[in-house]
């Protein structure tokens, strides 16, 4: 079996710090008189009720993924001989795994595998086949119709594809997530239909919902290696997490349309900040939150709402220290604990869709360590 566990985990970080990159987020000098204490992070991440995020989690669940953690370290073999110059055969041996899931996957009767099938393909023609395919099969599947307009959006100066059909059939079926508006609003942007792009920008600055179906995507491609590989849970969902970096919305196009357009138009910048509120108060992913930040500076910048500014700066400061606190404590434990097996990967999830990545990890940290404090032999994985 090819091991990939190390490259995975490196591939969602570099494309995560790739797309940072990409969209030209601005880091600024920290102000240490504006910061929260790591004390005041904590806790706005933890629960001021007696009802756990985890609560689906039960105890002992935890206890047996820290036994068989354990048990796995005893069984594990070094990796310091590992080279940089390994990466290359790592990636070819993950497109070639890629290359050969989407085969099989395309053979199959399932909306769900063809919709994989068409994140896996590296061809615009086929990857449109295959996502149309997807469509036909399960028209009323909000998740697919997500697929096929991103997909469709990416694609569609290299083929032809129903965009404007299935973007169209999206907002009848999940026509009240933020999501999905700024999607049209960035299709209609590139279009040249700047009037039809900002009343959709109004439409997803006041929705009720924020959905990026991030834990959705996790969840499919996760069934989908376990339907088509041999691979054991943990490197599924190892996997599962590096494939679904990749497969993020293009937030570069949202950023663009609102850093081109504040500087044209106050309408634009309200209706930019507005949405950036929205998201960065609903939303449930770091990246999807930390791009909120990006188009909200960007628009009171235009503005020239320098207190404005300030104070979001200050907020998404503290966000980031949030973030870094969230992978603080027992990072390496609690990263190998949510994807041990589906009770634990199921629970986060679940937290994830409730409270926001952040936040789920920081409660499964706090379980950890509970537990561990507990139970101190449980503390085996280096």
């Amino acid at each position: 079996m090819i091991s990939l566990d190390r490259w995975v985990a490196s591939f969602a970080v570099v494309a995560l710090l790739s797309l940072l990159a990409i969209i030209g987020m601005r880091e600024s000098p920290v102000d240490t008189n504006n910061v929260e204490t790591k004390s005041a992070v904590t806790s706005r991440l933890s629960l001021q009720s007696p009802q756990s995020e985890m609560s689906e989690l039960r105890a002992a669940d935890l206890r047996s993924a820290l036994r068989d953690l354990c048990a796995d370290s005893v069984n594990e073999s070094p990796d310091d001989d590992w080279k940089p110059e390994d990466a290359e055969a790592q990636i070819e041996a993950w497109n070639e795994l890629k290359r050969q899931l989407a085969n099989r996957l395309s053979a199959s009767p399932s909306a769900e595998h063809l919709h994989l099938a068409a994140l896996l393909d590296s061809g615009s023609a086929s990857r449109v086949e295959l996502i149309d395919r997807a469509v036909s099969l399960n028209p009323d599947d909000a998740f697919v119709l997500w697929g096929a307009v991103h997909i469709c959006a990416e694609e569609r100066e290299a083929t032809d594809c129903s965009l404007r059909d299935w973007d169209q059939r999206l907002l009848e079926i999940d026509g009240q997530n933020s999501e999905s508006w700024i999607r049209i609003a960035a299709n209609r942007y590139q279009e040249d239909d700047t009037d039809a792009a900002l009343d959709a920008l109004h439409r997803a600055a006041a929705s009720a919902e924020t959905r990026a179906y991030w834990t959705e995507t996790l969840e499919m491609i996760e069934r989908g290696f376990a339907a088509g590989t041999d691979f054991a849970f943990p490197e599924r969902v190892g996997m599962a997490f590096g494939l679904a970096a990749s497969d993020q919305p293009n937030y570069r196009d949202y950023v663009t349309m609102c850093r081109e357009q504040s500087a044209k138009s106050v309408q634009w910048a309200y209706a930019c900040l507005t949405y950036g509120e929205l998201v960065e108060n609903q939303g449930k992913t770091n990246m999807g939150v930390s791009i909120a930040f990006t188009i909200q500076k960007l628009a009171l910048e235009a503005l020239g709402d320098m207190e404005m500014l300030t104070a979001v700066d200050r907020r998404q400061k503290t966000y980031r220290q949030a973030m870094q606190e969230s992978v603080g404590n027992n990072y390496e434990v609690t990263e190998r604990l949510f994807i041990s097996n589906p009770s634990m990967f199921s629970a986060y999830l679940a937290a994830v869709r409730t409270h926001g990545e952040s936040r789920a990890r920081v409660r499964l940290a706090e379980e950890t360590s509970r537990l561990l404090q507990q139970q101190p032999e449980l503390a085996c994985v280096p």
